[in-house]
């Protein structure tokens, strides 16, 4: 099984031509939908990139065929490694070259239409870590984010799903006001059990702090002062504050599926995921909270699925979605009524258990 990575480089402004770039995306746009187009003042070599890749549709570089006619597609390039004993792999006449010996990029007339201009960046320690697992970096591709140049470093790895032992890793994802839920376990018995989030009071923080800049903003301009250095400050703020929240859910999510995926590698286990966000969502809504906050509280759990998943791949982790219930009772299968403090109780059968860890429980008896 082949398994991939990517990693993100924002590309220096002032060496990339955005306008060159976007004139590379609307080649990559007619390559998808099966077009061959030559444009003459554009060098031969990098265009040739886009029409080397058989059955492009479908691989790595263009994913799915796009929905929209100017939907931007990144251009795919191929990618020449150097390695620290002088040994070459890829094509020579690559226009990215990956030099290990001078733990540099190089970036051979892909940011401007100049000839043999190239742009040199810092090699990544995330390229070394890959090498060193086993990986290789065949493709990159160049685009933009934004309207800012990036560049994508695809590394490929072919592996094969370990046999699990007894253990199974159960992840239930919910919003980051009740957390990611997990547990451990062996042969139908619990050995580890917890819940994690982001600094949520923070987040609220943050988030009141930019709703109030942003009506301040708004009022402003109401009041004639659009466009002023004033308003100007005030919604920058605003936007600091929104980034800041957005960062501290990407970083924990992505640092929650690295945790979780190194777990299932220790104890050889096998990942259960259950996804079910939207009954998150529901459970929010119930409450009748805002929907800022709501958005505020969902952000970032749809990436810490892709970054589970992409992991496990990786590291040939097994794993399978399953839905684990979190308001049926799992020992009569009869309907949990909620209490203070999120607890569940079966009126049934007398069941009681913390609403995260119902699923848990349904894990262990599956």
């Amino acid at each position: 099984m082949k398994a991939h990575r990517t990693l993100l480089i924002r590309l220096p402004r002032d060496k990339c031509d955005v306008d060159y770039i976007r004139r590379l995306i609307a080649l990559a746009n007619l390559a998808y939908r099966g077009y061959e187009v030559w444009v003459p003042d554009l060098p031969k070599s990098i265009q040739y990139q886009l029409y080397n890749f058989k059955d492009f549709k479908t691989s790595l570089i263009f994913g799915t065929t796009p929905k929209r006619w100017f939907m931007r597609a990144w251009v795919p390039l191929k990618v020449l490694r150097v390695y620290g004993d002088g040994s070459m792999k890829g094509d020579k006449s690559a226009p990215v070259v990956l030099d290990f010996r001078g733990s540099v990029i190089r970036l051979r007339q892909v940011c401007k239409n100049e000839p043999r201009y190239v742009v040199e960046l810092p090699m990544p320690e995330w390229v070394v870590e890959r090498v060193r697992e086993g990986g290789d970096v065949k493709y990159t591709m160049i685009g933009l984010r934004g309207e800012e140049p990036y560049l994508a470093l695809v590394a490929e790895r072919t592996v094969e799903p370990y046999q699990p032992s007894g253990y199974r890793l159960v992840v239930d994802v919910n919003s980051w006001k009740y957390g990611i839920a997990w547990g451990l376990i062996k042969n139908g018995k619990l050995i580890t059990w917890r819940t994690e989030r982001p600094g949520t009071f923070l987040i609220n923080t943050l988030y009141h702090q930019a709703v109030d800049r942003e009506r301040k903003a708004g009022k402003l301009r109401r009041l004639g002062y659009g466009g002023t250095a004033v308003v100007n400050r005030v919604r920058k703020q605003a936007k600091a504050r929104r980034g800041k929240i957005y960062r501290i859910t990407r970083d924990k999510a992505y640092f929650l599926a690295g945790k979780l995926v190194g777990k299932a590698l220790r104890y050889r286990a096998l990942l259960v995921i259950d996804d079910v966000i939207e009954e998150s969502r529901r459970e929010l809504l119930e409450e009748k909270l805002p929907r800022g906050v709501i958005k505020l509280l969902m952000a970032n759990t749809r990436k810490f699925i892709k970054q589970l998943t992409t992991l496990a791949q990786w590291y040939g982790v097994p794993y399978r979605f399953e839905r684990l219930p979190s308001t049926v009772c799992p020992m009569c299968q009869h309907e949990l009524t909620q209490e203070e403090g999120r607890i569940m109780i079966c009126e049934n059968c007398g069941f009681k258990a913390p609403r995260d860890k119902i699923p848990i429980h349904w894990a262990m008896k599956l």
